[in-house]
C-alpha cells in the first residue's frame, strides 16, 4: 500500500510538473498561471465613506522552488467603472493587451521587488475622497524562467460621502460693514457752525 501511495505522488507530481511548460506565445498580460503560480490574495471592488482609511491586499507565489526574481506593483486607472464592468472576470484573474492599456489613463502608485519565490504587498489609502474612486490594479511580474510573465488582478473603489460631510459651497466675499448713523453730539456742532455762518 505504501508503495502505491508513493508511486500515486510521484505520478502526480510528475503531471504538474509536466502541466507547468509554457507555450511559446503568450499575451503580454497574461492570466496563465502555470505550475504552481498563483495569486494567494487578491484584492476585491469595495466602497468605502471619505475619509476612511482603505487597505487592498494582493499576494502572489510563484512557480518555481529556486529563487528569482519578482515584482509587483500597483496601479490606479482613474474612475472607469463602466470599463470594469464589461470585462469578462475570471476568478479575478483577467487576461488584457497591451491595446486595452494604452488608452486608460493608468497612473503606478508603488513597485516592490524580491529575489524569492513568494511577493506580497499591502496598497493603503488614507482618509479616501471621491478622487481616489476607481479601478486598482496588483500586477506581478515574474521572472522564474528567464523571460518576464505579467499576471494582474483588479479591484474597484467606489468612494462615498460620509455620513458628517458638509458639502462645502465658494464663500461669498465678506459683505461691507453697514455705514454707522453719525454721533449726535459732532452733528449738532455742525449744525451750529452752519447756524452761525448763516447769522452773520
Amino acid at each position: 500500500l505504501a508503495v502505491a501511495l508513493g508511486a500515486l505522488h510521484y505520478l502526480a507530481l510528475f503531471l504538474q510538473l509536466g502541466g507547468a511548460t509554457r507555450p511559446a506565445g503568450h499575451a503580454p498580460w497574461d492570466n496563465h498561471v502555470s505550475g504552481h503560480a498563483l495569486f494567494t490574495e487578491t484584492p476585491h471592488d469595495m466602497t468605502a465613506r471619505t475619509g476612511e482609511d482603505v487597505e487592498m491586499a494582493c499576494s502572489f507565489r510563484g512557480s518555481g522552488s529556486p529563487s528569482y526574481s519578482l515584482e509587483i506593483q500597483w496601479w490606479y486607472v482613474r474612475s472607469h467603472r463602466d470599463w470594469t464592468d464589461k470585462q469578462a472576470w475570471a476568478s479575478n484573474q483577467l487576461k488584457a493587451s497591451q491595446q486595452e492599456d494604452a488608452g486608460k489613463e493608468a497612473t503606478k502608485i508603488s513597485v516592490v521587488k524580491v529575489v524569492g519565490s513568494n511577493i506580497s504587498h499591502k496598497l493603503r489609502l488614507s482618509r479616501v475622497k471621491p478622487t481616489d474612486e476607481g479601478t486598482y490594479e496588483c500586477r506581478v511580474i515574474d521572472f522564474s524562467d528567464g523571460k518576464a510573465r505579467h499576471h494582474k488582478v483588479k479591484a474597484y473603489l467606489r468612494v462615498q460621502p460620509g455620513e458628517n460631510s458638509v458639502l462645502h459651497l465658494p464663500e461669498a466675499p465678506p459683505a461691507a460693514p453697514a455705514p454707522q448713523p453719525p454721533k449726535p453730539g459732532k452733528e449738532l456742532r455742525k449744525r451750529s457752525v452752519d447756524q452761525e455762518a448763516c447769522s452773520l
